[in-house]
């Protein structure tokens, strides 16, 4: 059996419209040592977070209300507008479509994991990002991190 990963010392920001995704990620997170973990319904919410808290993640659904996924990761990746424009950026999305992916993956998100997903597909992400991060760089307004040398896309199924 493979042991269970630790992220000690690291905080998180789950951005989700359901308090139950949030628990569940939540839990998830406190289970590798996450101990501080912040939440957001939406993303006006969640840009308020991650100016004031500066998380060291964020995990954030595509699909919200108010300021959606898609409007945060453009704000979170533009210099001028983000308080941590580097921030690790993990996409939960319920209908992992290829012209979502596409687009999440222009916007600079670094990491994608498609609903419902296990604590172990969400830890293999948190490695990525926190392990092996990739470094930015400037594409127009946005930062983005650099592809992978392999060129391929990690989208985590069940």
């Amino acid at each position: 059996m493979i042991a269970t990963p630790t992220f000690p010392d690291l905080s998180a920001l789950v951005v989700d419209e359901s308090l139950y995704i949030r628990r569940i990620v939540r839990d998830m997170l406190m289970r590798v040592g996450i101990k501080r973990v912040l939440e957001a319904p939406d993303g006006a919410e969640a840009l308020g977070v991650l100016a004031e808290s500066k998380p060291d993640l964020t995990i954030i659904d595509w699909d919200l209300a108010i300021l959606s996924g898609e409007e945060f990761i453009r704000l979170a990746r533009t210099p001028a507008t983000s308080p941590s424009p580097t921030v690790p950026i993990i996409l939960m999305l319920a209908q992992p479509r290829r012209n979502v992916v596409d687009r999440a993956i222009a916007l600079g998100v670094n990491e994608i994991i498609a609903k419902p997903f296990s604590p172990k597909t969400l830890w293999s992400r948190l490695d990525e990002v926190i392990n092996r991060p990739r470094p930015f760089s400037q594409v127009k307004s946005l930062l983005r991190p650099l592809p992978r040398a392999n060129g391929l896309s990690k989208v985590g199924a069940i």
